[in-house]
C-alpha cells in the first residue's frame, strides 16, 4: 500500500499524509455505519456501506480491506445475507491493523 501511494505522490509524504487524514474518518464513517446495519439486520444499507468502503480502500491500495468489502457486497447481492453479516464482522480486526499501520507511518515521518 505505501509502496503504490509513495509512487503516486512522488515520495512526498505530505501528500500521502494528506490522503490518510482524509480517508480515515470517512473509512471510521462506514465502519460505523456496518457495525449498525449488522445490528439492525438492514442488509441494503450493509450493501451499500460496504460498497463505499471498497472503493475508498481501493483509492489507498488498502486490498485486503478492499476485498472482504466487495466480499459482503457480492454476497448481500446473492441474497446471502447471514454470510455477508458474519464476513462483514472480518472488516473490523483488518481496519483496526490499517489505522495501526496508518499510525506507524505518520509517526515515522
Amino acid at each position: 500500500m505505501l509502496d503504490m501511494l509513495n509512487g503516486c505522490a512522488d515520495g512526498n509524504p505530505d501528500l500521502i499524509n494528506d490522503i490518510f487524514d482524509s480517508f480515515s474518518p470517512e473509512a471510521d464513517e462506514l465502519i460505523k455505519a456496518v457495525q449498525t446495519s449488522i445490528k439492525q439486520k438492514d442488509f441494503e444499507n450493509l450493501r451499500k456501506s460496504t460498497h463505499a468502503l471498497s472503493g475508498i480502500c481501493g483509492s489507498i491500495g488498502a486490498t485486503r480491506l478492499q476485498q472482504i468489502a466487495t466480499d459482503v457486497e457480492n454476497a448481500i447481492k446473492s441474497n446471502q445475507n447471514d454470510f455477508a453479516a458474519e464476513i462483514a464482522e472480518e472488516l473490523f480486526g483488518n481496519y483496526e491493523l490499517l489505522k495501526e499501520e496508518i499510525h506507524k507511518y505518520q509517526e515515522s515521518m
